[in-house]
């Protein structure tokens, strides 16, 4: 892999360089500066590294690197980040950009980032800064506008902050997002320092006052997509052998189920549920709390299975689950309106 980083002649290029050949084993750095004609050699380079203290130069390489290989990770180090810097690099096809007071660890860290987002499809919602650093206030991260605190974040480190606050885990956030696990640390540590949190949990406590992590967390709801680290909080799963009732028509309406693993079959409407399903929703809402239908496992299953009462309280207390249930209870009204007309 051949990194081309542009930098006047210097210590700081010097230093830089040594660092950039630590990405891998078989990584060839070439210097340049901006005065030489930075795309001269014959051999194309797989990402670019750039100082972006000579602005208007950094700028013009930046450009034109697009014009060479449209899509080619382009990666800006700055002594100064602000806002209005970093939305000309975006302009210019930049990739992502690290505060020069970052540890060489740091460097590293945002470079395979930089690599790994720009292996993702063309639908996939690329990053458009990888800062490292602090917002650019003085102000505590608790009493940020939540805009401000949420600018400094990428569309990606969204996507993963709203996983995380989910309750979703590194691998299923990987696994979720097409990327690797180590990207989404990668992403999760930028995400403690751009939120001066220093936790997991501090980060989806400041997550639940940004509006774009609501908006994508109200987006998976509405896809059917269920985080199970909701309903993990409450409950540990039970196995159930094939052929038990799991409730019979007309019960009393005690419990939601989430089915982990197995298949369970709805009698009174002949309808076979499995993995990721919920059941057990429509009772809680019912005017006398009664179960519509039977449920009976068809295989040996394995089911979570959270209380009425703490199913409500969640409900009032989470708007992605009350979103999730309004919509999944919607459908099956619809889906039992079309049977019985036909």
């Amino acid at each position: 892999m051949l990194i081309l980083f542009v930098a006047p002649a210097g210590l700081f290029r010097d230093g830089v360089a040594r660092l950039l050949a630590e990405l891998g084993e078989r990584v060839d750095v070439r210097c340049a500066d901006y005065a030489s004609n930075v795309f001269e050699s014959e051999q194309a380079a797989d990402l670019v590294v750039l100082d972006g203290d000579c602005l208007p130069d950094a700028l013009s390489v930046a450009t034109a690197s697009q014009r060479v290989a449209s899509g080619l990770p382009v990666l800006v180090l700055l002594t100064a980040v602000d806002p209005q810097t970093v939305e000309h690099f975006v302009a210019a096809g930049v990739a992502g950009h690290l505060g020069k007071s970052e540890s060489a660890g740091a460097l590293l860290d945002a470079l395979r980032v930089v690599l790994a987002d720009s292996r993702y499809p063309a639908s996939a919602p690329l990053p458009v800064a990888l800062s490292h650093g602090p917002p650019a206030t003085d102000a505590p991260a608790s009493r940020l506008p939540a805009d401000t605190k949420a600018h400094v974040l990428t569309p990606r480190q969204i996507q993963v902050l709203a996983l995380a606050a989910r309750g979703e885990t590194n691998k299923s956030i990987a696994k979720q997002l097409n990327i690797t696990e180590g990207t989404v640390k990668v992403h999760l540590y930028t995400v403690y320092k751009a939120l001066k949190v220093g936790s997991r949990g501090q980060a989806s406590v400041a997550a639940a006052r940004l509006a774009q992590v609501g908006d994508v967390q109200l987006h998976h709801a509405l896809d059917g997509r269920l985080s199970v680290g909701k309903l993990l909080a409450f409950t540990m799963p039970t196995r159930y052998k094939a052929g038990e009732v799991l409730f019979h028509k007309n019960d009393p309406s005690d419990a939601l189920y989430y089915i982990v693993r197995g298949t369970v079959g709805l009698l009174e409407i002949d309808i076979e549920v499995g993995q990721g399903t919920i059941l057990g929703e429509i009772g809680l809402f019912s005017p006398d709390h009664r179960r519509t239908c039977t449920a009976r496992c068809l295989s040996d299953c394995e089911l979570l299975m959270v209380s009425a009462t703490d199913a409500m309280r969640l409900y009032y207390q989470d708007p992605e689950f009350a979103t999730y249930l309004i919509h999944l209870i919607t459908r099956r009204l619809e889906a039992d309106k079309l049977r019985s007309q036909n």
